[in-house]
C-alpha cells in the first residue's frame, strides 16, 4: 500500500513537472523563445549592473553566469535546461526611470554559454558601455596684437641710434605712442623691432637696427611702461617692405625710406 502511494506521488510530481515544463515551453514558443513576463517568480524584475551583463560571454559555465547575474527568474530549472531566462530592470538614463527587459542565456550541449538574447533589441543598447566623456580644453585665447610702424627717418639723426640722437619730431612721436599705450591697452607684451635699408654692411645694419630698437624700448620704459613687458630686437635689412635696385644714389636712398623703420608690436586688450 505504501509503495503504491509512493509511486502515485512520484507520478503526480512528474506530471506536475511535465505540465509546468509544457506550459513554459508553450509560453516560450508564443514569444519568440521568451516566456511571458508575468510567469516570472520575480514579479518586479531585478536590478543588475550593466557591466555584469557585458561580462557574459560564450564558453562561460552556468556557475560563472550565476556569479555575474544570478540564477534564472523563471521556472525552466537550473541544471538540465539549456536556456536561462531573466527579467532585469535597466535604467534609461533619464533620472530614475527604468524599463523591465527580458534577457536569455542559451547553453550548448556542454552547458556552456552559446549565445545571449534580448526580447526587445533596444534593451541591449541600455547595457552598452558608454563612451568616455571627453572634456575638450579650449586653448587659452591669445590677446589681440596691434602693430604700429614708425619711420626711422625724422626720428633719428642719419646713421645714429642713441637717445641723444632722437630728433624733436621723433621724440614727439614716441611720447604720443607711450601715452597711447598706457591709456589704451591692458598690456601683455610689447616687441620693438628695428629695421634698416640695404645700404651698408650687414654687420653695421644689424648693429644699427638693434641699437635703435633698444633706444625706443628705453624711451617707453622712461615713460612708465614696465621693462619686463618690452622686448627689443634688430633684424637689419632682412625684412624689407620695398625693393629698390641700384647703387646708393639720392633717389634710391629716398626709395628705400620705408625700410628704415621701427615696428612696435603690442599684445594686449583694449581698455574700456
Amino acid at each position: 500500500m505504501k509503495a503504491t502511494k509512493l509511486i502515485l506521488s512520484f507520478l503526480s510530481a512528474s506530471a506536475l513537472m511535465c505540465a509546468m515544463t509544457s506550459a513554459w515551453a508553450k509560453d516560450s514558443s508564443q514569444n519568440n523563445g521568451f516566456p511571458e513576463l508575468r510567469t516570472s517568480w520575480l514579479k518586479t524584475g531585478d536590478f543588475v549592473g550593466p557591466e555584469n551583463l557585458r561580462r557574459i560571454a560564450q564558453g562561460m559555465t552556468k556557475d560563472q553566469v550565476a556569479l555575474q547575474i544570478g540564477y534564472p527568474h523563471f521556472n525552466e530549472g537550473i541544471g538540465g535546461t539549456k536556456v536561462w531566462n531573466y527579467a532585469f530592470n535597466l535604467y534609461t538614463g533619464n533620472g530614475a526611470d527604468y524599463v523591465t527587459c527580458q534577457y536569455q542565456v542559451r547553453f550548448d550541449q556542454n552547458t556552456r554559454v552559446r549565445s545571449t538574447h534580448w526580447k526587445d533589441e533596444q534593451c541591449g543598447g541600455l547595457t552598452a558601455e558608454k563612451p568616455p566623456v571627453v572634456i575638450k580644453e579650449e586653448a587659452p585665447k591669445q590677446p589681440p596684437v596691434h602693430s604700429i610702424t614708425l619711420s626711422a627717418d625724422g626720428m633719428f639723426a642719419f646713421g645714429k641710434a642713441g637717445s641723444k640722437d632722437l630728433m624733436p619730431a621723433g621724440q614727439q612721436r614716441l611720447e604720443r605712442l607711450a601715452q597711447q599705450i598706457q591709456a589704451g591697452y591692458n598690456l601683455n607684451s610689447i616687441n620693438v623691432i628695428g629695421h634698416t635699408d640695404r645700404i651698408g654692411s650687414d654687420r653695421a645694419n644689424m648693429a644699427l637696427s638693434q641699437a635703435r630698437a633698444d633706444t625706443v624700448k628705453g624711451f617707453l620704459m622712461s615713460r612708465g611702461i614696465p621693462g619686463n613687458l618690452i622686448s627689443s630686437s634688430g633684424v637689419g635689412s632682412s625684412q624689407p617692405v620695398v625693393t629698390c635696385s641700384g647703387s646708393a644714389t639720392p633717389a634710391v636712398i629716398a626709395c628705400l625710406q620705408a625700410n628704415r623703420r621701427v615696428d612696435i608690436v603690442i599684445s594686449g586688450t583694449a581698455k574700456n
